[in-house]
């Protein structure tokens, strides 16, 4: 699995980090369908009031879609920062520049990452997150919520996915 073996950093994670993959797709893959808008959309409301004020997220337009709705929430108190996966380091140098970007950030930060499922997993075990589930190909449900001590609590939110 890409990055996966990335060492934790000294400091440990931010205190909070709710990791997720993008919402629902379309079927040509690089939109959100309607579920995805309407999954999105709950996202927003969920962590609108949670002090999250960064989100991290690929250049792929399905996760800067799943992220719109809470910086129309929050409008300036959200800072998105769009992380290139197109790199000479490709998805593993995407994924370390997560990682070192949430071991930056203070203690008392609050953050979301939004990625994919071969990116999530790694990002929260790079930031000391212990042992969490991976996530599969049709799966758009699973909310991650790690803490400063790397415990990782697995959430579901909006319509079940398969």
């Amino acid at each position: 699995m890409p990055g996966a073996n990335f060492p934790a950093s000294a400091m440990g994670p931010p205190m909070i980090l709710f990791a997720l993959r993008h919402a629902d797709r379309t079927t040509d893959g690089d939109q959100l369908s309607p579920a995805g808008v309407k999954r999105a959309e709950l996202l927003a409301r969920m962590l609108g009031e949670s002090g999250v004020r960064i989100a991290l997220c690929s250049d792929a337009a399905r996760t800067q879609q799943t992220v719109a709705p809470l910086k129309n929430a929050l409008g300036a108190a959200l800072k998105v920062v769009v992380v290139r996966t197109d790199g000479p380091d490709g998805i593993d140098g995407h994924i370390r520049d997560i990682v070192n970007r949430l071991e930056a950030l203070p203690q008392d930060a609050v953050a979301v990452a939004v990625g994919h499922t071969n990116t999530i997993r790694p990002i929260i075990e790079g930031i000391g997150g212990k042992n969490p589930d991976p996530i599969a190909e049709n799966e758009f449900d699973k909310l991650f919520v790690v803490d400063s001590s790397g415990i990782v609590a697995l959430m579901r939110y909006g319509e079940k996915t398969p």
